[in-house]
């Protein structure tokens, strides 16, 4: 007796590995992140920017930044925020930031951080560093590589 229900339990328990297997949730993956853009301060505090980055293509930025002073008084600290808009799609990506902004050269260094969005980035995560600098007129030049999971 106990011969027959282990030899149907075992293509049951088969059955119910192979259908779990098929119905789990996909796991996030580790990608290179790449992006070049421009930007523009709408404000003291405002900035709105455009460029191309892999995993988005075209894209338009909105962000906010907040700068404080350092023990240097040609550098600021910066903490800011921004969502990035795929054109194509629509899907955004939401990134943090925390870095430096030299008033001298105005080069701007930071570290990004890759929290959520919308779309296939709604568990988005990684980090990156960004690079940039601050152009005659106000506008900034900004080059950005890390990783990110979605």
């Amino acid at each position: 007796m106990k011969r027959f229900y282990s030899q149907r339990l075992f293509p049951l328990l088969l059955s119910a590995i192979g259908v779990l297997t098929l119905v789990a949730p996909a796991q996030a993956v580790q990608r290179a992140y790449v992006s070049h853009g421009t930007a523009q301060f709408t404000g003291p505090n405002t900035f709105v920017g455009a460029g191309t980055a892999t995993h988005l293509a075209r894209y338009e930025e909105t962000g906010s930044v907040q700068f404080s002073d350092t023990a240097d008084p040609a550098v600021s600290h910066l903490e800011a925020s921004a969502t990035y808009t795929a054109v194509n799609n629509g899907d955004q990506l939401y990134a943090t930031f925390s870095g430096e902004l030299n008033g001298v050269t105005g080069a701007i260094t930071a570290t990004v951080t890759y929290v959520g969005g919308t779309g296939r980035f709604t568990n988005a995560s990684g980090t990156a560093t960004l690079s940039g600098q601050l152009l005659p007129g106000g506008s900034i030049e900004v080059d950005v590589k890390g990783t990110i999971d979605y």
